[in-house]
């Protein structure tokens, strides 16, 4: 920045954004920012860290390496993807606990290499918690992805893991969604019925040019509150078919193809969403976690 702490970024497309600020002994500061034909304007102002101390449990070295495994697999998943990624330097995880709560924080980034997908993540970890007996996980954090160096063997291989990755995501749902392809490219989305379980699914697929308004030519919204069924199947949106072939009613262990969302956030062309607290996934989306995230500049060949 210069003197008075301003800084500016230039050539910067329409879309959303998150501009984040750290500085060590201060509470870093994020701000969602949604760009359009225009310059933006951010006034962020950091706080000085307080050090607030939980109950702490200490354990030994034993004690620490069962925190780290807990840590890994809700953290980065249990993917192919997820277990090709090492964490360089877990010294800097800090880790607690507090009545069946594992807690953890990082004071600098996890530097984590993914040697499936070809990424260098540096990932500042601002919460997590695992609640053992309740079975639930939180974390929030920020990250930076730096591709990874190798042969053309190696490219080839990340290219080719990449975009198996982005096949079905989610990322790939609401880019498909903005650009009005979702079922060519292999998506069916139902509505759901109420808030009740079994979960109830009107079998008619529903075209997504119909539950999305464009705000603008760089923004879609969703223009229904409710939750939507969706699963990843080319052949069966190859054949056009509705679920006729299906009951209509599914219980929460659904299938390995299938997600619920809803979704009350802008999105732009690259499936980045203004405001993530309004989102909510389950399902194929809702176990994706870190060992397969990929950036938003992510295009497949």
């Amino acid at each position: 920045t210069n003197k008075e702490g301003t800084f500016k970024f230039n050539g910067i497309s329409s879309g959303t954004y998150q501009v984040v600020i750290t500085m060590v002994g201060y509470t870093s500061a994020k701000q969602n920012v949604i760009v359009q034909n225009k310059p933006e304007t951010v006034s962020m102002v950091l706080g000085e860290k307080q050090i607030i101390l939980n109950e702490v449990i200490i354990g030994d070295k034993a004690a620490r390496a069962k925190h780290l495994k807990t840590f890994i697999k809700y953290f980065m998943g249990e993917s192919s993807n997820a277990k090709a990624c090492k964490i360089i330097n877990p010294d800097v995880i800090e880790f607690s606990t507090t009545k069946g709560v594992l807690m953890a924080t990082t004071p600098d980034f996890l530097i984590i290499e993914n040697s499936n997908l070809g990424y260098s993540i540096k990932y500042l970890l601002k919460s997590f918690s695992y609640n053992t007996p309740r079975d639930i996980t939180l974390y929030d954090g920020d990250c930076v992805f730096e591709p990874l160096t190798g042969t053309a063997e190696q490219q080839g291989k990340w290219n080719k893991n990449r975009k198996t990755t982005y096949e079905g995501s989610l990322m790939h749902y609401l880019r498909s969604v903005f650009s009005n392809t979702a079922h060519t490219e292999g998506f069916l989305t139902y509505a759901i019925i109420g808030n009740t379980y079994p979960i109830t699914i009107n079998p008619n697929e529903v075209p997504t040019e119909q539950i999305v308004r464009h705000l603008d030519s760089n923004f879609i919204a969703f223009k229904y509150k409710y939750r939507f069924y969706t699963i990843f199947d080319k052949k069966k949106a190859a054949k056009l078919m509705t679920m006729t072939d299906a009951t209509s009613e599914f219980i929460d262990d659904l299938p390995s193809n299938a997600s619920i969302l809803w979704v009350d956030s802008q999105i732009d062309r690259r499936g980045s969403y203004a405001d993530y607290k309004n989102l909510l996934i389950q399902g194929a989306w809702g176990r994706k976690r870190l060992g397969d995230q990929l950036p938003l500049e992510y295009v497949p060949n």
